[in-house]
């Protein structure tokens, strides 16, 4: 697996986040609602939001995204041609069952519900779930379909069976949240900017904007990735070693400290990877907050990388600032992770 697909990993590990990145402008006059994101490509007809800690599609061509490398539960958007005119009841028994059908070539008869009606986007619509079983793994999902100029738009979830309630609120709230539009949209690009001359402590450079409520610094020769909705930086385009940081908000009597956080992690951690060897826990500080370092390495699909990820909290919310490396190139970096950590700085202290 290309360290490019581990950046990314190190994204997921720090699960259960949620990102407080407050917006400001937003594209084509849309308000993006609370605590959610664009999931949309450019020039499409429908605007499609998902939860800020997703990773998205849409520099693939599709709009949507998946919660995690480890969860792979999946929602998007796809579009058809109905130049037939059919309603969307007919088109569902005469087209799109067979689509389902050959997704899952495995499954001996996809078992799929009868539809009802529902609404998307404001319009009349069907919805109907399935099960299949693809590449020795069963999944579940739920196919939400309305016709709308000519064409037949497809509100898509897809999760493994043993995830696949865990991700249904969410599925419904970016189900109310979808609408159509006659404006063509045009994403904002990149997701994340910086200021090219704000103040950096000397050999480092400032990877967080001006929406977040901490300033993050990283070596002036790495990468800042602004593609993502969270700060993130790697070392170069062919040493994809990279640090990133990703914020919580603890529910109500669940999340009471940084062990608890942690411990919450490690629960989550261990159903998606295999942990090899122990796991050093040290206690440090980020900008004068008490903080814990857990150092540890991970198999992830044969092979092997090692993690370090610095937990604290402040004003409510638990950081995480995960730094990501092949068990080749960890030693290399780890210093300068050292030193981002020193560099951190909470914009209210």
């Amino acid at each position: 697996m290309k360290l490019k697909v581990t950046r990314l990993v190190a994204l997921m590990l720090a699960l259960l986040l949620m990102s407080v990145a407050l917006y400001g402008c937003k594209p084509g006059g849309d308000e993006i609602p609370e605590n959610m994101q664009y999931a949309t490509v450019a020039g499409s007809d429908y605007r499609l939001f998902l939860p800020i800690d997703w990773n998205l599609l849409t520099d693939t061509g599709v709009s949507g995204g998946y919660a995690s490398m480890q969860n792979k539960a999946t929602i998007y958007v796809k579009v058809y041609d109905n130049p037939a005119g059919l309603p969307v009841k007919d088109y569902w028994e005469a087209e799109y069952t067979q689509r389902l059908a050959n997704v899952f070539p495995e499954s001996d008869g996809i078992q799929y519900s009868a539809p009802i009606d529902t609404t998307l986007g404001g319009l009349d619509a069907i919805v109907s779930s399935y099960e299949g079983t693809r590449d020795l793994v069963t999944y579940k999902g739920i196919e939400t379909l309305c016709a709308r100029n000519g064409r037949i738009y497809v509100l898509s979830y897809c999760a493994r069976t043993d995830l696949y309630e865990g991700y249904l609120d969410v599925l419904n709230t970016v189900k109310e949240n979808f609408k159509f539009s006659d404006v063509p949209f045009e994403p904002k690009d990149p997701i994340n900017t910086v200021d090219p001359n704000a103040e950096a402590p000397e050999g480092m450079q400032l990877a967080s904007n001006d929406d977040v409520a901490y300033r993050f610094y990283v070596p002036e020769s790495w990468v800042l990735d602004k593609n993502l909705p969270t700060s993130s930086a790697y070392v170069s385009e062919t040493d994809r070693s990279n640090v990133n940081v990703t914020v919580y908000m603890p529910e109500v009597d669940h999340i009471e400290s940084v062990d608890d956080y942690w411990a919450t992690c490690l629960e989550e951690l261990k159903k998606g990877m295999s942990i090899a060897g122990l796991i050093n826990d040290s206690e440090t500080t980020v900008d004068g907050c008490k903080a814990k370092t857990y150092e540890y390495t991970a198999n992830i699909e044969g092979h092997l990388f090692r993690f370090a990820q610095t937990i604290t909290s402040y004003r409510g919310m638990i950081y995480t600032i995960t730094y990501t490396a092949s068990i080749d190139n960890y030693k290399a970096h780890r210093d300068a992770y050292s030193d981002i950590l020193a560099a951190f700085d909470f914009r209210g202290n």
